[in-house]
């Protein structure tokens, strides 16, 4: 798939993202799921994706969008020959830093990926934690857990917030607190085995105390809610 993608990366600006960008800056070990790829290029995405659908015809694979939006297209791509199936989802969005190259010899465990550009931390960073602003993922929040040695709490938020005018610390704080409830197998369908869901559930409650705290700080606070934790 990736090596499909390389004769036409340049012409529509394509730079991978999502767990393939996360292997390739050394943030998981996890094995990919889908491919998820940004263009910040002119043409629309549903431009990218009829030209994606010729060049997967080309090799011998069938492509077909499943949705399609000006901002975003999902394309599921089929081997007819040994029924492999890899879902693709193609967004337009404005990167803050320059893409990274993956280099000549690629990225361990991704196949294809010599030559292919990738977003820069920053950008993977907040474009994940705005997921997991936006749909609170079981996947959202372990990749952005993920991330957590490199950037602290506000660093998230705010790189986020460059990729989301209406990024609010509470609908965040909801989110965090949500993934408590959260099934285990949610993620481990990512590839999250049992000890890493407890220290992913233990970064998710720590963000969400400093954003309480901070919240009572900035006298943003519901102070009805038991869980709010006292000022000194």
């Amino acid at each position: 798939m990736l090596r499909a993608l390389s004769p036409v990366g340049a012409r529509y600006g394509l730079v991978l993202a999502g767990d393939h960008a996360l292997r390739a800056h050394g943030l998981t070990g996890r094995p990919p799921g889908g491919l998820a790829v940004v263009t910040a290029g002119e043409t629309p995405p549903p431009g990218v994706a009829d030209g994606l659908a010729g060049v997967f015809a080309a090799e011998g694979l069938r492509a077909s969008a499943v949705e399609v939006s000006p901002q975003l297209c999902r394309l599921v791509v089929e081997d007819a020959t040994t029924a492999d199936r890899c879902e693709i989802t193609l967004t337009r969005e404005t990167l803050r830093e320059p893409a990274a190259a993956c280099g000549e010899h690629g990225v361990p465990g991704l196949p294809g990926a010599a030559g292919h550009k990738v977003v820069g931390p920053a950008d993977l960073a907040g474009l994940r934690t705005r997921d997991l602003h936006e749909r609170g993922l079981a996947g959202d929040v372990a990749d952005v857990a993920a991330m957590a040695e490199v950037f602290s709490f506000r660093d998230l938020e705010r790189l986020a917030a460059a990729h989301l005018d209406g990024f609010s610390p509470r609908e965040l704080l909801m989110r965090l607190e949500f993934v408590e409830l959260m099934a285990d197998e949610s993620f481990e369908a990512h590839g999250v085995d049992e000890e890493r869901i407890g220290e992913i559930r233990a970064f998710a409650r720590a963000w969400a105390e400093d954003v309480k705290l901070r919240r009572a700080d900035d006298g943003d606070a519901d102070y009805d809610d038991p869980d709010l934790p006292e000022v000194d």
